[in-house]
């Protein structure tokens, strides 16, 4: 009996001693490191948030998102009917009044702006903001509304406006309506802030002329209302975004002096919410690209492993799980080391700065561990390898998921032809 558990405990040794142990422990490493890189995800979204809400307070004092809309004819209405209630069984009928505006789009308008831009900062955080003129012109054929189905206008009340908001404005203008010229205050129709003036609304033919001094940050809009619409953008940003609206412009020229665009929708518009315009969107956003850099983690742990796994089949060491655990750190620390630096400085040095560092600690540490520098300068070579990898993949997004599985799919041959002469069975003894 003595024997048998003898037996059994030198097969228990064996095991815990051998790959089966061995493949055991790295797992559980594995896992803690997992655990690491998700708290180095959560830091990361922390500081994503932070510099979300420090864009929002740059953009609120700068004027916000710069919306326009119209210009339109405001007429106020009346509309009147008869409604039957019952009270206790009793049946009564009711006056109801509503009282509302009539939107009188133009017939064609044309818009043209000009954005300068700067970079505010609050802290290490900043955001684009954008002041600039814009040259309005619009004209109106006018059939004024009439009165039916209890529906009383008013078109002596009429205001001829644009639909913006005061803190888009840095100067009040001037309406030039059929050549003449008119003061302007804001307007509130039922919570829609309006920039206008009141004139009276008659049948025929009008014309509108005014400059705008403008001012806002990150995203400029315009609303489609006319049957025929042309605006053009100017500005000295070298980097705009045009997607996210419904029309892309049919002209765009971007160079490294800024860039101009122009629209031309030659009918009404069908639907309330087409618009145009541009993001004055940010050349490097760093949160993107590490969120990104982050779903390759795993293979930032799995390969060096791996390497060092192979190390110890091959050149005949042994290392233990602490070991590996310190060499995996160090590798999911590189992110949090790219997150730290590229907040202060372009984010490519930022990335050869951190590299290098994760790189040369763990190439550094096998040598010293092992006492092989052939074993530190095939770790340097293998992290090369990966970090080259993973900066190609985040500057080419769309080929990102390719490029990704093409790598996975190397290391993983490239394994299979390194060990294919293997004595799994008999490694152990070996």
């Amino acid at each position: 009996m003595e024997e048998i558990n003898q037996i059994k405990e030198n097969q228990k040794s064996k095991f815990w001693n051998g790959i089966g142990g061995k493949l055991i422990f790295m797992g559980g490493v594995i896992g803690i490191l997992l655990i690491g890189l998700l708290i180095i995800s959560g830091q990361l979204s922390s500081r994503e948030d932070t510099y979300q809400n420090a864009q929002h307070e740059i953009s609120k004092s700068a004027g916000g998102i710069l919306h326009i809309d119209g210009p339109f004819f405001v007429v106020p209405y009346r509309k009147t009917w008869e409604e039957k209630v019952y009270k206790n069984s009793t049946q009564f009928t009711e006056t109801r009044v509503l009282n509302g505006y009539e939107y009188i789009p133009a017939e064609s308008v044309n818009m043209d702006f000009n954005f300068d831009t700067e970079t505010r900062s609050v802290g290490i955080y900043s955001a684009p903001i954008f002041t600039g003129k814009a040259n309005v012109n619009a004209v109106f054929n006018v059939q004024v509304p009439a009165d039916m189905g209890g529906v009383v206008y008013y078109p002596s009340k009429a205001v001829l406006c644009v639909l913006t908001q005061n803190i888009s404005l840095m100067e009040r203008p001037v309406l030039n309506i059929n050549n003449t010229n008119y003061d302007t205050d804001f307007f509130n129709f039922d919570g829609v802030w309006a920039l206008g003036t009141k004139i009276p609304l008659t049948s025929g033919k009008f014309t509108l002329s005014t400059k705008l001094d403008l001012r806002g940050a990150i995203r400029f809009a315009y609303k489609i209302s006319s049957k025929d619409t042309k605006v053009s953008v100017n500005s000295d940003w070298k980097s705009p975004g045009f997607t996210g609206f419904t029309f892309l412009p049919d002209f765009r020229k971007i160079s490294d002096e800024g860039f101009s665009a122009q629209w031309h929708i030659p009918f009404g518009s069908t639907e309330t919410d087409q618009n145009i315009g541009v993001d004055f969107v940010e050349p490097v956003n760093i949160y993107q690209k590490l969120h990104r850099a982050i779903t390759y983690g795993f293979l930032f742990i799995i390969v060096p492993f791996l390497v060092l796994f192979l190390f110890e089949i091959f050149a005949k060491i042994n290392l233990h799980p602490v070991q590996y655990l310190l060499s995996g750190a160090a590798t999911v620390l590189f992110f949090l080391l790219l997150l730290a630096i590229s907040e202060h400085a372009l984010f490519e040095p930022s990335y050869i700065v951190a590299a290098v560092a994760a790189s040369v600690t763990v190439s550094l540490y096998v040598i010293s561990i092992t006492k092989k520098y052939a074993l530190g300068l095939i770790m340097m070579l293998m992290f090369t390898l990966l970090y080259t990898f993973l900066f190609f993949s985040l500057r080419s997004e769309d080929y990102a998921l390719l490029l990704g599985s093409l790598f996975a799919f190397g290391i993983l041959a490239g394994i299979m032809y390194v060990t294919r002469k293997v004595d799994w069975y008999n490694i152990a003894k070996k």
